[in-house]
């Protein structure tokens, strides 16, 4: 464990968060890179129903960095430097204040660690772009064009409300089928 409280910031080069991390890990800084749970488009997969091709939808969640080119490092033994960050493979630089390293408080390193956990445990209707009663417009569909309103959003589907010869109906699509409006 870490002989000081104070953590210090590493600027890493672009989408090198993750490979920054185990470099730094292996040089024995304890480090932290806070990920963020976020909801991505389903894609099209081909699968085979029958004899017919059909494109199934397959609904992600993924983890991404919560300050994209940051993570946060301290050195786990009083004598070890600072000086070999710079040159670890992922890191970018060390991020200064003057010529003095930029250090954060190790309870604002809590307060982000919590946040953290808080999004990794909420479920899809907190981290999806649609809730219930937003404006949509269908797309990709027979019903390509027609505004709706989202009635209920599940881990694969929207549930949608339209209007359909003057009745409202409900229909259930896809993610990649529709967009905010």
């Amino acid at each position: 464990m870490s002989h000081s409280t104070a953590w210090y910031v590493a600027h890493t080069k672009p989408r090198q968060e993750s490979t920054a991390r185990e470099q730094l890990l292996r040089q024995d800084f304890e480090v932290y890179l806070p990920l963020f749970k976020v909801f991505k488009k389903s894609r099209p997969v081909a699968r085979r129903v029958a004899t017919a091709a059909t494109d199934a939808a397959v609904t992600l969640t993924a983890h991404e960095p919560m300050f994209p080119r940051y993570l946060f490092l301290r050195p786990t033994r009083p004598t070890q430097s600072l000086s070999v960050v710079r040159s670890t493979v992922g890191v970018s630089r060390l991020v200064m204040f003057g010529h003095q390293p930029a250090q954060l408080a190790d309870a604002a390193v809590q307060a982000i660690r919590q946040a953290e956990t808080l999004r990794e445990t909420a479920d899809i209707n907190q981290i999806s772009p649609f809730q219930a009663g937003m404006s949509v417009q269908i797309q990709d569909s027979p019903l390509a064009g027609i505004q709706a309103l989202v009635q209920a959003v599940s881990k694969d589907r929207v549930t949608l409300l339209l209007n359909i010869l003057g009745r409202p109906q409900t229909v259930q699509v896809e993610f990649g089928q529709i967009r905010p409006l």
